[in-house]
């Protein structure tokens, strides 16, 4: 049986200790302390797509709206595009990261913020309207740790919601991601396996039996919403995944944090 472990709020990182503590630095700082791999840290050994196809799509932008200047050598010019894209996809994580801090603040009654960011105030709409769904909160922005399988990670929230079936406890996770038009015409965000193995380590590292989770997009650009249920039968099979993924890490890191014994 796994211990599972929940610490208060805490901060992003790349490794935790078993008391779900943030452990700064790299794979060798983790190694002193037996620290488990974050979610996403395990998870980065697999391809992006989604990632990789928005690296690309800006990089592409910026060559075709940026002016050559005169006497620009074609070397030049490709690192002035690769700045330019780099410049744009680091805006898009602020963005993201801005996105996911009024989540945050929603999630626990806090006001709106008096500096909030111009542009903004959809998104703080549609959020604040879909947390009226959330009947009660088990844990938000909290630490879990999954012992027995050697990972940890930071959920955004376990709660009790008013789903189209009844109320049910869920695991859930929101994510900015730009919108595309659907087969049904209407605007809403991908899915991507990588995101049902994230929330299923999130529920196996709380509860002993696969329950629903979910996926709560949010376009950076539009504030609007859109959502991905999934049922604890997918859920239990992406954690086989998942911990498969696990094994691989610690082949290619050379590294079994369950091995090491803290005193």
């Amino acid at each position: 049986m796994p211990q599972l472990i929940a610490t208060a709020q805490a901060e992003n990182s790349h490794y935790y200790t078993r008391m779900g503590e943030p452990v700064h630095g790299n794979l060798r700082e983790a190694r002193k302390v037996g620290a488990f791999p974050s979610v996403t840290n395990a998870l980065g050994i697999l391809s992006k797509p989604g990632l990789d196809n928005y690296k690309q799509e800006s990089v592409i932008l910026s060559s075709i709206s940026l002016p050559r200047l005169n006497g620009e050598t074609d070397t030049d010019f490709v690192k002035r595009v690769v700045l330019d894209s780099r410049r744009e996809v680091e805006a898009a994580a602020d963005r993201g990261t801005y996105v996911h801090s009024l989540a945050e603040i929603i999630g626990v009654d806090g006001p709106r913020p008096a500096d909030l960011r111009a542009g903004f105030e959809p998104h703080w709409e549609n959020l604040t309207a879909w947390f009226k769904k959330v009947h009660k909160t088990h844990a938000a922005e909290q630490v879990l740790v999954n012992e027995d399988v050697g990972y940890a990670g930071r959920v955004d929230l376990i709660a009790e919601i008013v789903a189209t079936d009844g109320p049910r406890v869920e695991v859930i996770d929101f994510k900015t991601r730009k919108f595309k038009k659907g087969k049904t015409g209407d605007d809403k965000a991908d899915s991507y396996s990588t995101d049902l193995y994230q929330l299923s380590a999130y529920c196996f590292a709380h509860f002993e039996e696969p329950t629903w989770c979910r996926n709560v997009y949010i376009d950076p650009a539009t504030g609007a919403i859109s959502e991905k249920e999934w049922s604890p039968e997918e859920v239990e099979a992406a954690f086989e995944v998942f911990q498969a993924i696990c094994v691989i890490w610690r082949a290619e890191k050379k590294y079994d944090p369950r091995a090491v014994q803290n005193d």
